[in-house]
């Protein structure tokens, strides 16, 4: 047997009384107020774990915070074996382009690891694919309420303060035009189970002129919140 349909020694349990085929995953909370306030306010009721938090809808799931991509699937895993058969990644990026500008919001197209988690479960794998039927409803729903985006393939990384100048230059060179630290390891981990995965971003900073530009306090990010993300909770 390959170690890749090996069963793993230590298995993810079931959480109690999860039904929700449809997992909205948002990994970062500075600067979520609107976002968080709708799902508490939508939720009826909140699972608490070490990872983070998940917040039962009518017919979805919110998986809140578990930054990075081990968290990511750890806390994934336990919703895929609860009977999460849809992921969608709701985040925030990085800009490698400068055709990607700050606020700017992104469906991705593909993702490149470098992160340690998804070698893990798609071994010879490098680069990872959003589910196209997933992505296209996604898109549709952004074209539907005249709401603007980009397409773009990022890179995901396990360590943000290694992205030094020759890193970003490596990545201009491949085509890259995005950073984060999941989207590449869901895909991946969606891939394995045989589950839709897809993810939507806004570029909350810059760092393609070698000079990192932050704008997670910037005013315009939590308007694009509520524009963007918070229609997500609702998609159909």
């Amino acid at each position: 047997m390959s170690r890749l349909h090996e069963k793993g020694i230590a298995k993810p349990e079931p959480l109690k009384d999860f039904n929700a085929e449809r997992v909205i995953y948002f990994p970062l909370d500075a600067p979520s107020r609107p976002l968080i306030h709708t799902v508490k306010k939508t939720s009826h009721k909140e699972i608490k774990s070490i990872f983070g938090s998940v917040y039962l809808l009518k017919d979805k799931a919110v998986l809140y915070k578990c930054i990075g991509a081990p968290s990511a699937v750890l806390a994934l895993e336990t919703l895929v074996v609860s009977g999460a058969k849809e992921i969608i990644i709701i985040g925030f990026c990085g800009s490698l382009n400068p055709e990607y500008r700050m606020m700017s919001a992104v469906s991705v197209s593909r993702a490149l690891s470098e992160e340690g988690t998804s070698r893990h479960y798609l071994p010879k794998k490098k680069i990872f694919y959003p589910s196209p039927a997933l992505k296209k409803r996604i898109e549709s729903r952004l074209q539907s309420s005249n709401l603007p985006f980009l397409t773009g393939s990022l890179v995901s990384t396990d360590a943000p303060y290694r992205e030094t100048r020759s890193w970003l230059n490596e990545k201009k060179k491949k085509g890259l035009d995005l950073v984060d630290m999941e989207a590449s390891a869901v895909f991946a981990l969606a891939e394995f189970h045989g589950i839709q995965a897809a993810a939507l971003m806004i570029i909350s900073d810059e760092i393609w002129s070698g000079v990192w530009k932050p704008g997670f306090n910037s005013p315009g990010l939590e308007k694009k919140i509520k524009e963007y993300f918070i229609p997500i909770i609702t998609l159909d």
